[in-house]
């Protein structure tokens, strides 16, 4: 027993020297590591056993004229034009919704502060800066948050919600998105879910899907969520990551959403944007115009991102099925930045659509008539980041 007593002291007079040669190692600070410690092994317990339950899981198979790029922000991010557009993967076929309900991009808060259009519930979040760009950064090994969008029973039956994410070293699940009803969650995606791979579960179906590439940390990943009705689907950099026919019913239709940020290498999201909109249709020009927000830029770029590949292949295959049609094809910005600034820009990106169509989509160029209006045209107010949002697009119109 007086063994043990002074084994016991010597262990508490070792801790007590760490504790005085090293201040950053206080009780607190310790406590956390430990707790992040236990929660890390945990959570790869809880992994494992998730993917050994599951052997049936799937497997793999701004501004602007229209919306800023996802790489836009991280210097390691691929340039625009590397990859074709028409190249792009047909599983990739995310389409915004046209109706923006929230936007963000945390240009309106102050560094170091909690934005203003979310809210806090649980750990602690700050503005920072990175590369130019305002992102929503966790401080806090565990931080939960949402969305100040507005009230509805239940969301949209038709809905997208995109939005960047970075984690600049290797930490463990760090992202997740849930849709909830009230405070039952409904259905959430996990990423990145043991290494590289992304989690979806409904309660009744789950997938565990690997990324097509093991750079996720120094990345900006753009992370995408489409609904159309009872359905939804999980992208992640152009790569489709899950799609279930039906959400699972249990706990009701969600009405919010909750975001997770589980690392104490203070990960970040920005440009959050969630729409209504985007019911399939079999004719883009039923109305004689298509209006797009899914058609994109890097800021102040005139080059076409690959994100851009569903809207442009859907305009390119109506345009081969009707050879007589001719589109006049017009760029709007917001009002951010100078005017005929803004005027050049839209006009320029109207034409690098259109030569996109051309060269990689194989439609006649003399087909097309191209034409830009800066902020001139607006079709929401440029006061909030919502209706600037809304004023960022593309219109192809008959001829």
């Amino acid at each position: 027993m007086t063994r043990l007593w002074r084994l016991g002291a010597f262990l508490v007079a070792i801790c007590a020297f760490a504790a005085m040669s090293n201040p950053s190692l206080s009780v607190a600070g310790l406590g956390d590591k430990l707790k992040k410690k236990a929660e890390d092994k945990a959570n790869k317990t809880a992994n494992d056993a998730v993917d050994k339950a599951d052997p049936t899981a799937d497997k793999k198979e701004g501004e602007g004229a229209s919306g800023e790029a996802s790489s836009t922000g991280n210097a390691e991010a691929p340039k625009g034009g590397e990859e074709k557009v028409s190249s792009v993967s047909t599983k990739f076929d995310y389409v915004p919704g046209d109706n923006v309900l929230f936007f963000d991009d945390f240009t309106q808060d102050e560094l170091g502060e909690f934005p203003t259009h979310w809210t806090l519930k649980q750990g602690t979040l700050e503005v920072a800066e990175m590369n130019g760009q305002h992102w929503l950064r966790s401080t806090s090994i565990d931080s939960h948050f949402g969305m100040k969008a507005p009230a509805m029973p239940a969301l949209p039956e038709f809905w997208t919600l995109e939005f960047d994410f970075y984690c600049g070293e290797p930490s463990g699940n760090v992202l997740t998105v849930s849709g909830m009803k009230g405070d039952k969650k409904v259905w959430e995606t996990i990423f990145p879910y043991s290494g590289t791979n992304v989690y979806f579960d409904t309660g009744a179906v789950n997938s565990n899907v690997p990324l097509e590439t093991d750079k996720v940390w120094g990345q900006v990943h753009h992370v995408m969520f489409m609904a159309r009705g009872k359905a939804l689907k999980v992208y992640v950099d152009r790569q489709r990551m899950a799609n279930v026919p039906e959400i699972d019913p249990t706990n009701g239709a969600p009405d919010n959403f909750d975001v997770q940020l589980w690392s104490d290498k203070e990960p970040m999201i920005t440009n959050v944007r969630f729409a209504e909109g985007n019911q399939p249709v079999k004719d883009p020009f039923a109305d004689g115009k298509l209006v797009t927000y899914g058609i994109y830029f890097a800021s102040g770029s005139d080059v076409v991102q690959p994100d851009s590949a569903p809207v442009l292949r859907q305009v390119a295959t109506y345009l081969e099925a009707n050879a007589a049609v001719h589109v006049e094809i017009v760029g709007h910005t917001d009002n951010q930045g100078k005017p005929d600034e803004n005027l050049d820009l839209s006009k320029r990106r109207a034409a690098a659509v259109a030569k996109v169509l051309s060269e990689q989509f194989k439609i006649a160029a003399d087909r097309f008539k191209t034409d830009g209006m800066g902020d001139t045209k607006t079709v929401s107010s440029n006061d909030k980041p919502e209706g600037r949002a809304m004023n960022r697009r593309v219109e192809f119109t008959k001829l």
